[in-house]
């Protein structure tokens, strides 16, 4: 027992004893020497060095040795150092000779130099008064001097108040104040260096110190952003009660732009924000009021709902501009607009939304929130149109909304041929709102559709409304057209468009009609073409029709020769005529008896009479129209009967 205690004895003597030889560092050791010119003096003082060991070699020197290292780094032959900092500071220096290493250290005292940190404001009158900080750089000197620049002198002296008041007999001029720290008892450093401070007699205006923006953070933390005047105490100050009491944030006294954040607020809270701002002359002066912003979302059938808190102050509002994901989504200048609609998202989007108010002079900017689009159950589509391009192709457009930055829905394409017939579908379009139908024949045929819209979650919406293409028919020259809607609207109009061989042109108002007889004469073009453009009520649509060549005069076609053997080739006498009025042909046999008649283009005569088939040979036809323009055109001629 009494031997395990002496050697715990002895293992701490040695281990105490090598703590205190690394702790005494290098200076001790000796063998080195140098000089310098200067062991005290004023910041920045700059030092030379000496070495005065004779025979050495590999000397170096650590201007800022800390006492203790064993292992320093020494600049070699280093002639100099200069420090710019106040302090007690250590030179070690660090060499050889031929028995060894060598070491010396030496003391140096830099005293402070810098000058007081002074504010002045002018209170009017040629009055001035100075504030001086209470640091560490005045506490330092043992009193301070100030030269008015009016051959007046003041000294502060080290526990004095730190405001100085001096009136000026004369604001002619603009005087300079000279000020600077004085050492009293210290013949290395008597004095620090001088501060030179034009004065203006112009008072600082108050109430130019206004807040630029106010900014409420996701985190609750509320940023404020102002232009303040140097040496004006200005306080931050919030309420969270309508502006009936405020707390003091924070107080500032620099001027240039200042930012300042008031921690630890609810962002669900509306905030007042104001500044109180005093000089030294004991004017006092508060800013203009800012209201913070809050806005709120929700999401549902594939659209964002946004609202927020109307800005209080009308006078001085521009506008709310609503931010998505850092983007002006869209702008409002009626301060009472709080709320908007986003319907240009998709299902599982997820945006960023903040609002700001902007006045004149301020913005007030809401904590940012994040929404994610959801929907319950799409809505169908309920803009759409459709419009004929061709006799071949008809053309569907669907308005999706949002669906500029939709990537990821689906449209399912039903089609019938006229209003009332079975809907087949016809195709799916993929990210896309436009189809183009070319199996079509929509010089004979109206067709209808309607789309079923299924969103980027995979829901589906009821279908459409059908729309339907304009299906435009001349019978006896007569137009007519189709009136099912071709449109996601209500028809305001039909318009015909009648344009001539000759260039002539015209646009008739048909109002709701859907007919139309063309009053031609001998003078009109000798051919037009017909369409129909219905417009809807809202301006939004437009939907043509197919178009029809129509000529002035009249075409008859007759054939020379049938043979009504029931071989169901050439079985009737049928005549061909193109635009005309009213018909009448009559079938007379060598004799001049009338054996068949028709006022009825497609009924044409089948060979028969008094209940047989008449005798083959030559018979006669007596043809007699009126045209487009009201004239009785008339043709006769014969044509053969044969077996």
């Amino acid at each position: 027992m009494k031997r395990q205690l002496l050697i715990t004895f002895l293992s701490c003597l040695f281990v105490c004893n090598v703590s205190d030889l690394f702790s005494q560092g290098l200076c001790d050791n000796g063998g080195g020497g140098f000089e310098l010119d200067k062991y005290e003096g004023c910041a920045p003082l700059t030092v030379k060095i000496k070495n005065t060991v004779p025979n050495s070699f590999s000397v170096g020197y650590d201007v800022n040795y800390d006492g203790q290292s064993q292992n320093p780094l020494l600049a070699q032959g280093l002639p100099s150092t200069t420090y710019y900092n106040t302090g007690n500071y250590t030179i070690l220096q660090g060499g050889s000779i031929s028995t060894g290493p060598i070491y010396a250290c030496r003391k140096v005292k830099v005293y402070e130099s810098r000058y007081p940190n002074v504010q002045y404001t002018s209170c009017g009158g040629g009055k001035i008064k100075l504030l001086f900080n209470d640091d560490i750089i005045l506490q330092t000197y043992d009193k301070v001097e100030i030269n008015w620049g009016d051959n007046s002198n003041d000294v502060l002296n080290k526990g004095n108040a730190l405001e100085l008041e001096h009136t000026y007999a004369s604001i002619t001029t603009s005087p300079v104040v000279k000020i600077k720290g004085i050492f009293t008892s210290n013949t290395n450093c008597a004095e620090g260096l001088e501060l030179s401070i034009g004065i203006s007699f112009q008072q600082p205006l108050l109430k130019n110190i206004q807040i630029k923006t106010v900014e409420m953070k996701g985190n609750g933390s509320l940023e404020v952003s102002y232009e303040g005047v140097t040496s004006i105490a200005t306080d931050i100050l919030t309420s969270s009660d309508g502006g009936n009491n405020y707390i003091i944030g924070g107080t500032r006294t620099s001027g240039g732009t200042q930012f300042y954040r008031v921690p630890n607020l609810n962002v669900s809270q509306v905030y007042q924000v104001k500044l109180g701002s005093k000089d030294l002359c004991g004017g006092k002066q508060d800013s203009e009021i800012v209201t913070s912003m809050i806005l709120k979302g929700t999401s549902g059938n594939e659209k964002n709902s946004i609202s927020w808190n109307q800005y209080p102050n009308a006078a001085d509002f521009q506008e709310y501009q609503l931010m998505r994901d850092g983007v002006i989504l869209k702008s409002f200048s009626d301060i009472k607009t709080i709320s908007y609609d986003d319907e240009d998202v998709q299902c599982g989007d997820s945006f960023e939304y903040s609002i700001v108010a902007v006045t004149k002079i301020i913005q007030s900017i809401s904590a940012p929130v994040i929404i994610k689009t959801t929907s319950t159950s799409p809505k169908p589509v309920d803009q759409m149109y459709v419009t004929v391009n061709g006799d071949d192709l008809i053309e569907l457009t669907a308005l999706i909304p949002g669906s500029g930055s939709k990537s990821n829905y689906e449209i399912t394409v039903q089609r019938s041929e006229g209003a009332g017939g079975a809907f087949k579908k016809v195709n799916t379009l993929y990210n896309e709102t436009t189809y183009q139908d070319f199996d079509v024949q929509a010089n004979k045929n109206s067709y209808c559709y309607r789309l079923i819209y299924q969103n980027a979650c995979g829901q589906k919406a009821p279908v459409s409304e059908p729309v339907c293409s304009i299906l435009l028919q001349n019978q006896n020259s007569l137009f007519t057209w189709t009136t099912e809607k071709p449109f996601s609207d209500d028809i305001q109009s039909y318009k015909m468009s009648q344009t001539g061989s000759a260039g002539s042109n015209a646009e008739i108002d048909m109002k709701l009609q859907n007919n139309f007889a063309p009053q031609l004469t001998g003078q009109s073009d000798p051919a037009y073409t017909f369409q129909v453009r219905a417009d809807s009520k809202n301006g939004n649509f437009q939907s043509f029709s197919n178009l029809i060549s129509f000529k002035r005069d009249a075409d008859i076609f007759v054939p020379t020769a049938f043979s009504p053997n029931e071989d169901g080739i050439n079985d009737m006498f049928e005549v061909k005529v193109s635009m005309y009025k009213s018909f009448k042909m009559s079938v007379l046999n060598r004799w001049g008896e009338v054996i068949f008649h028709s006022d009825d283009m497609s009924k044409g005569w089948d060979g028969m009479f008094k209940g047989k088939i008449a005798a083959v040979g030559s018979y006669i036809f007596d043809i007699e129209i009126v045209n487009n323009i009201n004239q009785t055109v008339k043709k006769n001629g014969t044509f053969v009967l044969l077996k």
